[in-house]
């Protein structure tokens, strides 16, 4: 075994999440707990790996995602786990296992938490990703789509997200709607397939709908001339397309209908949607999401309309201006002590203020006064405390505001008061 020193690094497609960007992560999810919260979504957690058969049937094995993109390994007991790549199959297994479906209704859910997917890195996107979801289960008015949609587009603009919300409906999986829509659109494909790029050619058979999503040019300027699946709507699902517009109309959410949107997995029904950005360069999807009426029976359920969206923090916080440079204020005094015993006192002075509510710190380094000073500064904390020999004899404390400079000299037991008369 080699004496040498190893160096380790974090795997590709990952990294640490270091301050000042895990504040904002945070930061993410509190504003994800306080719009959602308020509007009666419960948190929910689930297992970080499940059953490979739940995406395999719930995503589709001919996704892109099941099909290249899964963590897949088999436990001792040889059976294969997944590590979830998306959470909507986990939640509405969870859903049927623990028999919520059985209770009042709709089940309103959010969710945060880490993804796994083995794509190639790139900016905004990596192998473990955060992402937020909320899911509405158990209804199928078009009211829930409606109310999904803008939520999605409030937490956006609550997070300074500047974004153009595209909408489609892709139809329900009977001859009348999609599946008469696929017959139409593969017609067209084998008319063209001479035109499509290599790769794009197997998807025909396999997956139709995911030409839409192809990112080479020849199938892209194929696609341009496709048929629109909203030219061959069921009647139903026209109806429900008409009412889920005229709400987002009522609510003051605007939107462009984009008939060539189709999402990426094969549990989406009826409304398909994305927020879409221009900060990440080209046109970049910040949160999507959709309806997936049949996922619960795939699942080995009973029907459950249900409809969600999912976001990815990374992407929001580039696509974010509001939180580029936000950074939390949570020291609100910094205690410089001058000499020894001042230093032994700082413990028990910052520990007062602390149980008092006050966000208090203070030095652990042993360094001067100067050097105290530009900790204080980097903590961003509104005062510094200042004790010294002077003061400790004296019973005081010199109160500097880190803001103006300007400072003044109390007795010690006037600091949590004149704190707490400074803040308010």
């Amino acid at each position: 075994m080699s004496d040498q020193p190893t160096s380790f690094s974090a795997p590709k497609g990952t990294r640490d999440i270091l301050p000042p960007e895990s504040w904002r992560r945070l930061r993410v999810v509190d504003v994800a707990r306080e719009i959602f919260g308020r509007a009666g979504y419960a948190p929910v957690e689930t297992p970080v790996f499940e059953h490979t058969e739940i995406f395999e049937r719930g995503v589709g094995e001919a996704t892109e995602v099941v099909s290249k993109q899964m963590y897949t390994f088999t436990d001792s007991a040889g059976r294969s786990l997944t590590l979830r790549p998306e959470a909507t199959a986990g939640l509405v297994r969870a859903v049927l296992e623990n028999r919520l479906d059985k209770g009042p209704l709709p089940i309103k859910l959010m969710y945060w938490g880490p993804m796994f997917r083995q794509e190639r890195p790139q900016k905004g996107r990596y192998r473990e990703f955060a992402q937020i979801d909320i899911e509405v289960m158990g209804s199928d008015l078009p009211a829930v789509d409606a109310e999904v949609i803008e939520l999605g587009a409030r937490f956006l603009a609550a997070c300074g997200v500047d974004c153009t919300l595209l909408l489609n409906s892709i139809g329900h999986l009977d001859d009348s709607c999609r599946l008469g829509y696929l017959a139409t659109l593969v017609a067209y494909l084998r008319a063209h397939e001479g035109e499509l790029a290599v790769e794009d050619r197997a998807r025909i058979d396999a997956n139709p709908l995911r030409t839409f999503d192809s990112k080479e040019a020849p199938t892209i300027e194929v696609m341009r001339g496709a048929p629109a699946i909203t030219d061959h709507l069921c009647t139903s699902c026209a109806e429900h397309f008409a009412s889920v517009r005229a709400l987002l109309d009522d609510v003051g959410v605007d939107y462009v209908i984009e008939p060539k949107l189709v999402r990426g997995l094969d549990y989406y029904t009826r409304t398909a949607f994305e927020f879409v950005s221009d900060a990440l360069g080209a046109q970049s999807t910040v949160l999507g999401g959709g309806r997936y009426d049949g996922l619960a029976e795939v699942l080995g359920g009973s029907h459950l309309p249900a409809i969600g969206f999912a976001l990815g923090v990374d992407r929001l916080l580039l696509a974010s201006k509001e939180l580029e440079e936000w950074s939390p204020r949570l020291v609100d005094v910094y205690v410089v002590a001058v000499g020894f015993r001042a230093a032994r006192a700082s413990l028990a002075l910052v520990t007062e203020l602390r149980r008092a509510g006050i966000g208090a710190d203070f030095d652990l380094m042993g360094r001067g006064m100067k050097a105290q000073m530009k900790g204080a500064d980097r903590s961003r904390a509104r005062w510094a405390a200042i004790v010294g020999d002077d003061e400790l004899d004296a019973g005081e404390v010199t109160l500097r505001d880190m803001g103006s400079g300007d400072q003044e000299r109390i007795a010690g037991d006037q600091l949590l008061d004149r704190v707490r008369t400074k803040e308010s």
